[in-house]
């Protein structure tokens, strides 16, 4: 961590320029996380996949039992490991791959696809760390995904919960 207790965002691109400000954007999802979700975490890295090596880019990892190819991740959560403090990894280029560009010119889109990813992998950093729960991992990381959302929701965007409900109504009948 940088001595004043803030995570540091690194960018590390190469061919590729993210179509937005992406650590801003980072630096803002990460001031409505609790401080004590964050403790321990060193950086998060924000990168392109494309520019990954081909043995980084053709590797495969395990996710809820099977076997799953890296080319298709959109973040990674990296535990502390001999010494290292636990970081995050963001691949931009496969997080923006499904939003048409004109899409990421709103700030609601932009901030929710990133936050999609980085609430994923800081809910496997809570779970590993913080508080450990006895269930499947992506699960854990998928429901602090939810909550760190909501908290986001509730605080930057407070006057689209109305619409939100409203949607919902909609969606059970």
């Amino acid at each position: 961590m940088a001595e004043d207790g803030e995570i540091s965002i690194k960018e590390a691109y190469r061919d590729y320029k993210p179509p937005v400000d992406a650590a801003t954007i980072v630096r803002q999802l990460l001031t409505s996380v609790p401080d004590q979700h964050l403790r321990g975490l060193d950086c998060i890295v924000l990168t392109n996949l494309s520019g990954q090596p081909r043995r980084h880019r053709l590797g495969k990892i395990t996710s809820r039992g099977r076997k799953v190819a890296l080319s298709r991740t959109r973040g990674l959560y990296h535990p502390r490991w001999q010494g290292q403090p636990p970081w995050i990894e963001l691949y931009l280029d496969h997080i923006f791959r499904s939003y048409p560009r004109w899409a990421l010119r709103i700030p609601l889109i932009r901030n929710l696809a990133i936050a999609e990813v980085l609430y994923h992998e800081l809910g496997h950093h809570v779970h590993l760390f913080i508080r450990p729960e006895y269930r499947e991992k992506e699960d854990v990381a998928d429901e602090w995904k939810k909550r760190f959302t909501t908290i986001l929701i509730r605080r930057r965007y407070w006057y689209l919960i109305p619409l939100i409900r409203a949607l919902k109504m909609f969606r059970r009948k």
